[in-house]
């Protein structure tokens, strides 16, 4: 075999092998633009939020989410949330399944529990889910009532 030949051979075999290794490797460090399998959640301002639960027409079978402890919840909440603490929100999914495609306001005192609790629910198949940015505090703040 002339020198000209096993270089040209050489190079074919290094090029089939790294495209055969790209292919194989390369996805894994590419996001995944195309994943069905995880939800998203939005992020709402109080404003939306308050918008939103007056929008009966629009939303008429919205779901308020507390996701803070009892004691907060006791101390002042939105009218006709549901209380279902961070903590336990995986274990009591099935308490509210039935909403996985209804809109569902999710709200703690400052937006942190609301953040992960959106999360939980976007990649459990919840599909309309939103996070209110600032929570209660945030809500309070702009003069909204609460019960």
């Amino acid at each position: 075999m002339k020198k000209n030949n096993k270089i040209a051979l050489i190079a074919t075999v290094v090029f089939i092998m790294a495209t055969i290794l790209g292919v194989i490797f390369i996805p894994q460090f590419l996001p995944d633009d195309n994943n069905t399998t995880t939800n998203d959640y939005e992020d709402i301002s109080v404003e939306v939020a308050y918008n939103m639960i007056n929008d009966t027409v629009s939303y008429p079978n919205l779901i308020i989410l507390d996701v803070r402890n009892q004691d907060e919840y006791d101390s002042g909440h939105l009218n006709n949330s549901i209380l279902i603490p961070l903590g336990e929100l995986e274990s009591r999914l099935n308490e509210i399944i039935q909403y996985n495609n209804t809109e569902i306001i999710v709200y703690c005192r400052s937006g942190s529990r609301s953040l992960s609790a959106s999360n939980i629910l976007a990649s459990n198949g919840f599909f309309k889910v939103y996070n209110m940015l600032g929570g209660i505090t945030t809500w309070i703040d702009a003069g909204y009532p609460t019960v």
